[in-house]
């Protein structure tokens, strides 16, 4: 098995480990840029940036919107799903190692985003509402 470096994101600082990098806050945007696979609960901030770099997801999702995102990201072959109250360190671990599998997917839609304008066109068209 290759290497596998990993970085938790623990905005309350509570997480102690020994083996993985924790951090509480990271510049999101620019460690995607590196990433091999995002794990997260499906936030829609983390799932879009995740995917605008081309970066297959690991979903676990928690509540309101998540759930939905996630069958999104699996639909468009981006990632898979996990259940949040009963994936396991090994369900964890497939599904990590699955990704580059899903990365097809996620390039795919990175493409997409950016044929569509990116934040700017998005920005000009909701400047036109106004």
């Amino acid at each position: 098995m290759p290497d596998v470096q990993g970085l938790v994101v623990d905005p309350s600082g509570h997480l102690i480990s020994e083996s993985v990098a924790l951090a509480r806050r990271i510049p999101q945007v620019a460690v995607f840029a590196h990433a091999s696979v995002v794990v997260c609960h499906g936030g829609h901030n983390t799932v879009c940036e995740a995917l605008a770099a081309g970066v297959p997801l690991v979903v676990a999702p928690i509540r309101d919107d998540q759930s939905m995102l996630a069958q999104q990201v699996v639909a468009a072959s981006a990632g898979v799903r996990v259940r949040f109250d009963r994936a396991k360190a090994a369900d964890l671990r497939t599904a990590i190692e699955s990704a580059g599998h899903y990365r097809p997917g996620a390039e795919q839609i990175r493409d997409s985003f950016a044929a569509a304008g990116g934040a700017e066109e998005a920005a000009t068209h909701l400047e036109a509402l106004g």
